[in-house]
């Protein structure tokens, strides 16, 4: 088991240094130092709180709701819309892909199975041969 474990900690390491990783973590952290994002993080956050709280209330009033409701809907937009929240999620689902690829390698290994999210495309697949 140990050599398992220094092997999943040299993998780890591989995955790390790889393109993908480092272009995540450099579109994570200008993500997390854009100041309007952030701005419009917090007061996404603040509404959600309301809205729970106002959901939570004996009687709770519907038109305020629906207004934060709104308002919520309004602030996710613009975090969508923004730049760096994009290349964060672009940059995000190349990692998740290359963890799936490498998850897929491994469970065949294991199981002899061949990946069941197999798109037939060989270009995505980290080799089922």
């Amino acid at each position: 088991m140990r050599e398992i474990i220094e092997k999943a900690k040299e993998l780890g390491a591989l995955l790390q240094s790889s393109e993908q990783v480092q272009k995540y973590n450099a579109a994570k952290d200008a993500y997390n130092q854009d100041e309007e994002v952030q701005k419009l993080v917090h007061e996404f956050n603040l509404q959600k709180m309301t809205l729970m709280s106002l959901s939570e209330a004996e009687e709770p009033d519907q038109n305020r709701i629906a207004e934060i409701e709104e308002r919520i809907k309004s602030i996710y937009a613009k975090i969508m819309e923004n730049e760096k929240m994009k290349r964060m999620q672009e940059t995000g689902k190349a990692v998740e892909e290359m963890l799936g690829q490498v998850n897929g390698v491994i469970s065949f290994y294991v199981t002899g199975e061949e990946p069941s999210s197999c798109t037939h495309d060989c270009s995505t697949c980290g080799g089922c041969h």
